[in-house]
């Protein structure tokens, strides 16, 4: 689908020079923050993010009366349980947890449900397995929050839980409970944005203080840290940016087994392990687990004590990544099959059989391609279940919750949700959801967009430009790689096809100008289009590239169109 191109709101020439000579940064980069909306105040923290500007734990609901329960348990030598999601926020906040309990010699034991038989939360079944084992504390990661029933049996059967958990709360959570959660009513704490492993990261910050222990160094738990958030799509703001930059760090020098199994066995250096690598390299191994088949594999990986147990790990979940991927494949082509010629503003899809660790995956494929509101549901005789993902403009969590009566269990949030119904009530769920997308999208809404940054001449493309650009990332949601829209570019080489789809090129502006390598992933196929271009405006990240020891500056290509300027229009 032919995206449309829209630059981003400009500040004025006078503007933006007198703000860069006020905060000493080019003007470009002024127009970079003022596009991502980063106030004066937030300028330093923003681009040279610290640890020291963690915010007090004990700011959030909750924390003090947590840490006070785990504090008497650690001195009645109670036994506790960690219960964590299935997904890799949920492994990695499970582990975080459990090797700062074993660094300070405490023994604990770990839960995470079958996707497949427990669904999401916690149980009656597994509450009740975990009291058979004589359990007197549960800590929850990741989920919880919504799992109040299941709460007060667990307290019937004589255990106590603590929630830490960062998913949105429908509804106040009853005062005797122990929730930690950034995002629930009448919590103060500043950033609400916290991936699961983020909460329980602020769990243990808080626990090292009571503990007055200098021998924990936090800084050991940040590469888990780190890729929870990534590969929860965390906003990378605020505390966020300083977890994950500083996690990125720790990653690359881990001390962790299982993480260096998994790096290796990916087929990565230690060294070069970027917020791109984790989400589509490390994070989805890590997620095959609980997709296919259980995800304490992961959690066992991440508390690996030797190379040998860490590598077998690490090559089981390579195993059913790829396995993984196969399905994926299958279950997109046959998804692709059943969609209408005439396309509703939202696409619902279900089929009897279809792996139910996948449909998110394919309900993200679907939307992606088609760029409206999608819910994939896998049928199982009179119930389905169903993941469901959408476009900016359409929040499916507030569509699902008008549609509540129709539902038997719904969670998740403006972007992303889980859901189960009966299969008979699918077809009225479709109806339903449309008319209310009727309301509030129009068919402009429907076009997918690039938002570029900024027009550049690539004459301004200099090598300070380029290091200058290195303070941004990581970049992931409410920070994404920079844009900018280049015209009257001339081709200086015939595009090579190259790895799997991928073009490469040189492109330049005029005689005697600055020429740069472009690449192009995925544009393999219009690579003849290209080439019978006499002129063409681009839109481009700019990217330092190393290999081997040399640093080169490359321009990585999105789009392009022929002609002088590329018919862009601009944002409201």
């Amino acid at each position: 689908m032919e995206k449309k191109w829209i630059v981003k709101p400009q500040l004025s020439q006078e503007c933006i020079l007198s703000l860069s000579k006020k905060w000493n940064l080019s003007p470009i980069m002024t127009q970079l923050l003022y596009n991502r909306g980063i106030e004066e105040n937030e300028i330093d923290g923003f681009l040279r993010p610290l640890l020291k500007d963690l915010y007090n734990p004990f700011l959030m609901k909750g924390m003090e009366k947590a840490t006070q329960r785990i504090l008497k348990a650690f001195s009645r030598k109670e036994k506790i349980l960690i219960f964590g999601d299935y997904d890799v926020d949920g492994i990695t906040s499970t582990s975080l947890l459990l090797l700062f309990l074993r660094d300070l010699g405490i023994p604990a034991y770990f839960y995470i449900p079958q996707r497949e038989e427990e669904g999401y939360g916690l149980n009656k079944i597994a509450v009740e397995k975990i009291a058979k084992k004589g359990i007197n504390l549960i800590i929850t990661c990741d989920c919880g929050t919504s799992s109040l029933e299941e709460i007060e049996y667990a307290k019937s059967c004589g255990m106590d839980v603590i929630v830490t958990d960062h998913h949105r709360v429908k509804e106040s959570v009853p005062s005797h409970l122990t929730v930690i959660n950034p995002d629930q009513p009448g919590c103060a704490y500043p950033f609400k944005k916290l991936a699961g492993v983020g909460v329980a990261f602020k769990l243990v910050q808080a626990l090292t203080q009571k503990l007055s222990s200098k021998e924990i160094d936090l800084q050991k738990y940040l590469d888990l840290v780190a890729i929870g958030t990534i590969a929860d799509l965390s906003p990378l703001k605020d505390e966020n940016r300083i977890l994950v930059k500083w996690g990125l760090k720790r990653l690359n020098e881990t001390s962790n087994l299982g993480l260096k199994a998994l790096i290796s066995v990916c087929g990565l250096s230690v060294k070069e392990i970027d917020e791109g690598r984790v989400a589509f390299i490390i994070a989805p191994r890590l997620n095959a687990c609980g997709r296919l088949s259980l995800a304490k594999k992961g959690v066992r990986l991440l508390l690996s004590t030797s190379s040998s147990e860490a590598f077998k790990f690490a090559k089981d979940l390579d195993r059913e990544n790829a396995q993984r991927r196969r399905i994926e494949e299958k279950m997109c082509t046959e998804a692709e099959k059943l969609l209408p010629e005439e396309k509703n503003p939202v696409i619902i899809l279900s089929k009897e059989g279809w792996h139910p660790g996948i449909i998110g995956l394919v309900a993200s494929y679907i939307k992606e391609k088609y760029f409206r509101p999608t819910i994939i549901f896998s049928r199982d005789g009179k119930m389905a279940r169903g993941s469901a993902r959408s476009i900016p403009e359409f929040s499916i969590f507030e569509a699902l919750e008008k549609c509540k009566d129709l539902l038997l269990d719904f969670g998740g949030h403006k972007m992303a949700a889980g859901l189960s119904i009966l299969s008979k009530n699918i077809e009225t769920l479709r109806e339903r959801l449309n008319e209310l997308a009727k309301e509030v999208l129009f068919p402009e809404d429907l076009v997918p967009s690039y938002f570029i940054d900024a027009k550049i001449d690539l004459d301004k493309l200099t090598e300070n430009f380029f290091e200058e650009l290195e303070l941004l990332p990581p970049y992931g949601p409410e920070n994404p790689p920079p844009l900018f829209l280049s015209e009257n570019l001339h081709l200086l080489s015939p595009p090579k096809m190259i790895n799997k789809g991928c073009l490469r090129m040189f492109l330049g502006s005029k005689a005697g100008g600055r020429r740069f390598e472009a690449i192009g992933f995925g544009l393999g196929k219009r690579g003849r289009e290209i080439a019978n271009l006499k002129q063409l405006s681009a839109i481009f990240t700019p990217r330092i590239n190393q290999w081997k020891g040399e640093k080169t500056y490359q321009l990585e290509i999105k789009d392009w169109r022929g002609g002088k300027d590329g018919g862009f229009g601009q944002e409201d």
